[in-house]
């Protein structure tokens, strides 16, 4: 009799940690479509950003630091003075630090989207995040029901964030 009760309460804890788990597996999973989609979302103005930080570099490197900046700023607020050469490098190593985050992760959007590239839907998820164009839009590009856009762009965007997160992603 004490063993039984010694068993249920094995299992239970044993089913409650399982179930646990597969919560923690769905919620991750949503978690990495949810990321997906903002990461997607904000590629447009990623691409715009490193556009202006490269502008930013090179003006800087050809015609120097403008003489309001706000990286100058940041950078004495240490207290420690730098000269002017070192406040130029320290803005130059700031501004190719940031150029090169934002280039890996337009990288990784664009090889994860180029996994999904040959799929008949792939303007379901380039259009809706990439273009801005809403579902009545693309679905009258791929001559379909918006219903249908919508489904697909979830299985798409599934796909790739497979890609970006591995098995965190999967359900």
């Amino acid at each position: 009799m004490a063993k039984d009760k010694k068993d249920q309460g094995i299992e239970n804890i044993i089913y409650r940690a399982v179930e646990a788990g597969r919560i923690s597996a769905e919620r991750s999973a949503r978690d990495a479509f949810k990321a997906t989609e903002r990461r997607l979302y904000a590629v447009p103005d990623l691409r715009a950003k490193l556009k202006d930080d490269q502008e930013e570099l090179e003006d800087t490197r050809k015609y120097g630091l403008k003489e309001r900046s706000h990286s100058i700023t940041r950078l004495f607020k240490s207290g420690v003075r730098l000269t002017p050469e070192e406040i130029m490098e320290a803005v130059i190593i700031d501004l190719e630090a940031a150029i090169a985050a934002t280039s890996h992760e337009l990288e990784a959007l664009d090889k994860a989207l180029a996994s999904i590239r040959d799929d008949p839907y792939y303007l379901a998820v380039d259009g809706k995040y990439i273009q801005r164009m809403n579902d009545e839009d693309i679905a009258e590009k791929i001559h379909c029901d918006p219903s249908t856009v919508w489904r697909n762009r979830k299985r798409l965007v599934q796909r790739v964030a497979v890609r970006l997160y591995g098995v965190d992603a999967v359900k």
